[in-house]
Order: structure tokens, then sequence, then C-alpha cells
């Protein structure tokens, strides 16, 4: 039985006593009482044990927020990741054989781990991995659950709108791929300029082909039941703005399905790291993988590529602001309205003070030129970037995006 085998395997791993520093930094009680909770697993009470090992999970919580999440000890967030596996162990031991139970039960359990690894990164040996395995055989179980036939993800598409919109400073459209040669060269350039791939770049993606992401259907099938975070409000920068962890498929029905809900965003997410069942559908283009050079504009490259995903209703924002690397600004489902201007005018835009410099104060689509006078001197170039097209955005420029319908868009920074 797939609970067995799992909960097995995380006794295992939690049993391991290499790699326990870090948890004991917590403090002998912490540590006592998390390794005393999983030493009773098997003769204890599940509901008391489920409140030890959630009562180290809520206090590690209240720790992590004393701190800025990059200066987060990384001890605290270890000691909620096991918390976190142990909580996981506990419910595993308990689930009812009746699948009308049973499904309640689980998609607790997804919650609780999921919240667990966003909120604390997943540190620590083989846990990634583990939570990884234990999530997604989860939410297998639960789609094979609840369909006895294979589905057809061609039927359920998400519906294309008809897009009118005037463009008077377009964008660069190359009429086929570059070479990387003249990418790299373009790249290089003092202050390279942005510019659109266009269509068939990526039609050899699965997420264009056999695991469509236009299929609602196949979307839920494969992370429906997982916990993602949420950005409710029409963007980031307005006092309303806030932010919920939510189940994915109700995100879907909520606020994809729902044209008149409330204005939500799946934005600047790494969905392939917490959920790699997606990472398989997309690939990152080859042109990720040259080598910059280093400028006043691009200081510090990447480890490696860091992708995003950006999935939402039409109407969702992210207001004009600039990233500090390269990227390739994919557009796998719907458009988007995209408006960008150079680094050059950055006087012109407003940033911010404080810790959003990289965001302006303007609000694009209802400017008050009193209050903002310079940036009626902004010169802007625009597109709408359609569903298969690639638009490769330099190091500090400032870009507006607006999704026109419904859309979903990875970014790859390099």
């Amino acid at each position: 039985m797939i609970f067995k085998d799992l909960y097995d395997a995380l006794v295992e791993l939690l049993d391991e006593q290499d790699n326990r520093k870090d948890l004991e930094t917590c403090g002998a009680s912490v540590h006592q009482l998390f390794q005393s909770t999983l030493d009773a697993r098997d003769t204890s009470d599940t509901k008391e044990l489920l409140y030890k090992a959630k009562a180290l999970i809520d206090y590690c919580n209240e720790q992590i927020l004393l701190y800025h999440f990059k200066d987060v000890p990384v001890h605290w967030r270890r000691m909620m990741m096991d918390a976190g596996l142990l909580v996981t162990l506990i419910q595993l031991s308990s689930v009812d054989t009746d699948f009308q139970v049973a499904e309640g039960q689980i998609q607790k359990i997804i919650s609780d781990l999921d919240t667990c690894c966003v909120v604390s990164g997943s540190p620590g040996a083989d846990r990634r991995l583990m939570s990884n395995i234990v999530l997604d055989q989860l939410q297998t179980w639960l789609t094979d659950h609840r369909t006895t036939k294979e589905p057809d993800y061609k039927k359920a598409k998400v519906v294309r709108e008809e897009i009118r919109v005037t463009l008077n400073y377009p964008i660069q459209r190359l009429s086929e791929p570059p070479s990387f040669e003249w990418f790299l060269n373009h790249c290089n350039q003092e202050i390279p300029t942005p510019f659109i791939i266009p269509k068939g770049a990526i039609d050899h993606w699965p997420a264009c082909n056999e695991h469509p992401w236009s299929s609602l259907d196949y979307l839920v099938s494969v992370a429906g039941d997982r916990v993602v975070p949420v950005e409710i409000g029409s963007q980031y920068t307005d006092s309303n703005w806030g932010q919920k962890m939510m189940r994915f498929s109700d995100f879907i029905r909520e606020h994809i399905e729902n044209k008149g809900g409330k204005s939500a965003y799946l934005a600047q997410h790494d969905i392939f790291y917490q959920i790699p069942r997606l990472e398989k559908d997309v690939i990152v283009p080859d042109y990720c993988y040259i080598e910059p050079n280093l400028t006043k504009l691009y200081p510090c490259g990447t480890e490696d590529v860091i992708k995003n995903a950006w999935f939402g209703p039409k109407g969702t924002i992210s207001p004009l602001h600039q990233d500090p690397y390269h990227n390739l600004l994919v557009q796998v489902v719907g458009s988007k309205y995209l408006r960008l201007i150079s680094p050059q005018q950055s006087e012109l835009v407003y940033p911010r003070t404080g810790l959003m410099t990289n965001t302006s104060e303007v609000d694009v689509d209802n400017t008050d030129y009193e209050k903002y006078p310079r940036f009626e001197q902004v010169d802007y170039i625009e597109c709408v970037l359609e569903q298969g097209e690639i638009l490769y955005i330099p190091p500090k420029w400032w870009h507006y995006v607006k999704s026109l319908e419904t859309s979903f868009s990875v970014s790859f920074w390099f």
C-alpha cells in the first residue's frame, strides 16, 4: 500500500542521526520535543502526536517571522522542514481505507507539507527529494481514484479571446529565431534592446503538446491538490494587495474559470521547484546558457537559470518595474500586453524608495501627470506577446505587464 511505503521511507529518513546538529541548535527543549514525538510514533495517540508536531511547526514559524527570509538561521528552517515531515508521517499512519474519507485526509497532508516546504525552503539532506516523492505520489493517488478512464486533455481548453490592441511604438519582431552568435553579441551591447522571437521556438515543449497547459483538466490532474502562494489583488503595489496559500484547483475554479472573481495571480513563483512534474513540461531555451559580459547594468550573473511561473486570469498586472538579469519571457498560454522603457530613462519613471527601488511609483493605466510630470517625457516601446512567442527583456529595462486573457507565462533569468 502506498501509504505504508511512504510512512516507512519517512521513518528511515527521520531516524538517521547524521546532520542533526542544525536541529540541536534550536535548543534542547525543542530538539527533545521533536525526538520524543518521533520515538512515540507507534505507542502514543495520533491526536496527541499531531498536536506536539504541529506545535513545533508553529514555534518554528514564529522564529522564522522574526527575520527577513534570507537572514533566517538555517536551523529554524531545518527544524520546520523536519517537523513538517513528522506531521506527514503521523498523518500517513491513520489514512482511512474509504476514499470518501481518505480524500480529505490526503488533501490535508498535502496542504500541511506543501506549506512547510514553501515556508522553509526544504533544507536538509534528501528533505526536498522525499517531500517531492510524497507529494507527487499522493497527488497521483487522488487523481487516479477520481477517474476510471483515460482523460482527454484536448476537450477542456482555456478559451481564447479576440484581442485588439493598437500599438504605437512596437517592439522589434524577428522573422526567425536568431543564431547564438547573434544573440550573444546583442546581449553584449552596452544597452541591449528588447525583441520578440516568433512562434515555433517552443512547439516541441510538452506544455504545448501532450501535456497542454491550455488544458485546465491537465493542470488539475498534475497539481490540483497542491497548495501554492497566490497574490490577491490587481497588483502588488496596491494597498489592498495580499497573499495566501490555496489549493491549485481552488485557484483555477475561483479565479480562472470564474470570470467575475476577485483578481488573483500566481506570480513569480518557482512552481517547478515545488512541482517537478510541471518542470518536465518545459525546456530551458538554449539561449539561456550563453555567458553575457558583465556590465554596469548587469554586474552579476546567475549561478543557474532562474525559472518562474506567471499564471492568472485576464487583467492581472505586474506594475512598472525592472529586474537585474537577462530575461526570456515565454508566453505558453494566452497573451499579454507589455510596455518597456530603457534604463537610460530611469529618472523619468519615479523609482520607489526603500525595499522596492526596482518598482516605479507611476500607475501606467491611470497616470497622474500632475504628480509625475516627467513621466510624460518617457519614450517607450510595446507589444502584445502572443501564445508561443518569446520576448527578450534586457537587464534593468523597465517593464509593465498586463494579461489580456487567461495567461500562463514562464520567465527565464540568466
